[in-house]
Formats: C-alpha cells, sequence, structure tokens
C-alpha cells in the first residue's frame, strides 16, 4: 500500500478558477457523467489485474472509482482532489455503495507521494481545468508517483469538435461559448495536446486513443441531453440568458434525425 499522503504537500483549499463549481447538483451530475460514460468509455479497453494500486488524478465526485471498483474489485483504489468538498461528497458516495478507497484532497501539480507508489494512474476531465503548464506539471507529477513500467489513462475532449446537426443559432451560439469557458479556465483543446504533453513528459509507448463519437437514432436524445447538462454546468448563466435557456431546451428535446458527435481521446502510456 502507498504510504499516507503528506499533509505539508496537501492544499488548504480548492480551485477558485474550477468552472463547474463544487455544488451539491453538480457533483450529482459528475455521477450521472460516470455512469454515462461507463461502458462507452470508462470500461472499453480498460484492464486493471488484481493487486493494481491506481491513484486517480482530479477524483472529483468519486464517479470513475466507483465504476472501477465494481468491475475490478481486486485494485487497490486511490483518489486525489483539489477540492476538499469534492473529497468529502466522494467519501460519502463510495462510502454508501461499499467502494473502499483511499481519498485526499491534493494539487495534482504537487502529489503527496513518494515516487514510485501506484502501478496505475487515471485522468479523466482533469487537464481541460489547467493551463498547459500545470497540466505539463499534473504529468510530470504522475509519471513521478508510478512505478517503472506502470501505466497512465488519460480522457480528455476537444470540445472544438463537438456538432449538433441540425443545430439552431441558439445551440450553435452555446456551443461557442462552451468553448470559450472552457479555454478561459484551462485547456478547451487538452484531448488533441494529450500526445504531445505524454511525449514531453517523458512518457512513452503513447496511444492517443482518438476517438470518433457519434450518435443518431435512438443513441441522440440521451447524449443531447448529456451535452445540454454539460453546457449547463459550464456557462451556469442567469435565468434571464434566454438564449442559453432556448439552447438547452432544443438540446434536451432533440428532433428527428438529430445527430451529435465528438472526438475524445482515452490516450495511454508508459511511464
Amino acid at each position: 500500500m502507498p504510504p499516507a499522503p503528506d499533509p505539508a504537500r496537501t492544499p488548504a483549499h480548492g480551485s477558485a478558477s474550477y468552472v463547474h463549481g463544487y455544488t451539491p447538483g453538480e457533483q450529482r451530475r459528475l455521477i450521472e457523467q460516470g455512469e454515462f460514460w461507463k461502458h462507452r468509455l470508462i470500461l472499453d479497453g480498460t484492464d486493471l489485474p488484481p493487486g493494481t494500486r491506481l491513484l486517480d488524478v482530479g477524483c472529483g465526485a468519486g464517479a470513475v472509482l466507483g465504476v472501477l471498483g465494481d468491475a475490478f474489485p481486486g485494485v487497490q483504489l486511490h483518489g486525489v482532489d483539489i477540492a476538499p468538498a469534492q473529497i468529502a461528497f466522494a467519501r460519502s458516495y463510495l462510502g454508501a455503495r461499499g467502494t473502499p478507497a483511499a481519498l485526499c484532497a491534493a494539487d495534482a501539480r504537487r502529489l503527496p507521494f513518494p515516487d514510485a507508489s501506484f502501478d496505475q494512474v487515471w485522468m479523466m476531465w482533469t487537464l481541460e481545468h489547467l493551463s498547459e503548464d500545470g497540466a505539463l506539471r499534473a504529468l510530470r507529477e504522475a509519471r513521478r508517483v508510478l512505478v517503472p513500467g506502470g501505466g497512465i489513462t488519460v480522457v480528455e475532449l476537444d470540445y472544438g469538435t463537438i456538432r449538433v446537426a441540425p443545430a439552431t443559432p441558439a445551440v450553435r451560439a452555446a456551443l461557442t461559448a462552451m468553448v470559450a469557458a472552457m479555454g478561459a479556465h484551462g485547456r478547451s483543446d487538452a484531448g488533441t495536446q494529450l500526445w504531445g504533453w505524454l511525449e514531453e513528459t517523458g512518457f512513452s509507448g503513447i496511444r492517443p486513443g482518438e476517438r470518433l463519437c457519434a450518435f443518431r437514432g435512438a443513441e441522440a436524445p440521451p447524449v443531447a441531453h448529456y451535452f445540454a447538462d454539460a453546457l449547463e454546468a459550464t456557462l451556469r448563466e442567469g435565468p434571464e440568458d434566454l438564449a442559453l435557456r432556448r439552447a438547452l431546451t432544443e438540446l434536451r428535446s432533440p428532433g428527428p434525425g438529430t445527430w451529435l458527435r465528438s472526438v475524445i481521446h482515452k490516450a495511454a502510456a508508459t511511464a
């Protein structure tokens, strides 16, 4: 088991610039998001042998840890998040579902663990909330805490690739605003940057894992609803914003022939 985290490397508070915030509603959305991507992305192509010491960096509400814990009960789960509020929620959520995990508040750019503490590091929707310098620092820290030959899985989206058709002016404007909001708080193109970032930080055997996720027909309505929830969580405008409200209404009630797509990267590499 990895040693206890070093309190001197534990942050006193979360990031004030985190675009989605830490409300109970947002924490519930993260749990629903984990279930949405459970088979589509998290478990697809994932294999974790029993005894694997896994660290989820930016674990948020504990959604991914819950999914991995159910699928791979022999894995030793650990999670860090910069926000104590997220860690408190994750402890409660994972405890209620009987998923053992060691959690602590910590900055991805300064992990409170000795070198070679883990066999696997997981990051999902984490680097997009950091600057490029921050993302590189986080990846260097991930490589440091991995054993030689250990693996990393990083899942990120390029928000500029999200397409909805047929798209109304309100939906197009909302998607454009979403890219701008993510860019203002981090990197909206984190998925596209993963290969270069992993190479620059010393990882080898990089598999960029680019996936075109396209949905139409019966698959379109739940995906459109998911995108609407993500838009609402990112922009969080007031009720007076009629354009955003119109876009959310349209996405949550897609018409016949609606299709959606985006490019997501589930990259993997070796330390």
